[in-house]
C-alpha cells in the first residue's frame, strides 16, 4: 500500500509551488545548518528526490533547476503527444479497402499474420485475418517464407484504431501496410 504524499512532509516544512507546473518542493532549515528540500510531481505520493544542502541558496537553486527540469520534461511530452496525433493522422488517410496488412510477433520464434481491410472510416479499420501460404522453406524447415492469400479470410472481422505506427493488435503486435514480400516466420515444428 503506498503511503500519502503527507506521510513524507516534515511539520515544519515550507511549502513552494512551481507556477508553470504541477511541481512542488517542501523545504526545511534544520538546526545544524543543514538545509533540505523534497521535490515531488505529478500525483505521485513518494517525493522525487529529498536531499540535503550546506546553503539555502545552493537548496533554492537546486529546487529552481528542479522546476525547470519538471517544465522541460512535460514540454517535451507535449510535443511528442503532437507529433504522434499528426503521424497518426497522415496515416490515416493511407488505408484503404482491399489493402493488406503484416504483423510479426512472437517469443523464441516468428510468427506472420496477414489482415485484409475490409471497411474504412476516417480514424478506425475493420480488418479480418487471411490465410497465408509458404513460398519457400529454409535451413530445413527451421523457417519458411509465407504470402498471403488475399480475400481467403479466417476467424471474424474486428475494427481498430489506425494510429501513428499502424493498426495496434494488442499489446505486443501491430500491423502494417505489407510490402508485396513474403515474410519469415519459423517454421512448423520449430517453435509452432
Amino acid at each position: 500500500m503506498a503511503m500519502p504524499r503527507e506521510f513524507y512532509i516534515r511539520k515544519n516544512a515550507k511549502e513552494i509551488k512551481d507556477v508553470n507546473t504541477d511541481a512542488v518542493a517542501y523545504v526545511e532549515d534544520l538546526e545544524g545548518g543543514k538545509f533540505t528540500a523534497m521535490v515531488f510531481a505529478g500525483k505521485r505520493s513518494k517525493y522525487d528526490k529529498y536531499y540535503g544542502f550546506k546553503t539555502a541558496e545552493r537548496r533554492n537553486e537546486y529546487v529552481k533547476e528542479y522546476f525547470e527540469d519538471i517544465a522541460a520534461s512535460y514540454e517535451s511530452k507535449k510535443k511528442y503527444a503532437e507529433k504522434k496525433k499528426a503521424m497518426a493522422v497522415e496515416n490515416q488517410e493511407k488505408y484503404k479497402v482491399g489493402d493488406v496488412l503484416v504483423s510479426s510477433w512472437g517469443y523464441d520464434q516468428t510468427n506472420i499474420d496477414y489482415y485484409q481491410v475490409i471497411e474504412k472510416t476516417a480514424k478506425m479499420v475493420t480488418i479480418q485475418k487471411i490465410a497465408s501460404e509458404s513460398v519457400e522453406i529454409h535451413c530445413g524447415g527451421a523457417y519458411e517464407s509465407v504470402m498471403p492469400t488475399k480475400d481467403n479470410f479466417i476467424g471474424k472481422p474486428f475494427k481498430k484504431k489506425i494510429g501513428a505506427y499502424g493498426v495496434k493488435l494488442n499489446s505486443y503486435t501491430t500491423a502494417r501496410h505489407w510490402d508485396g514480400r513474403a515474410k519469415h516466420e519459423t517454421g512448423l515444428g520449430w517453435g509452432h
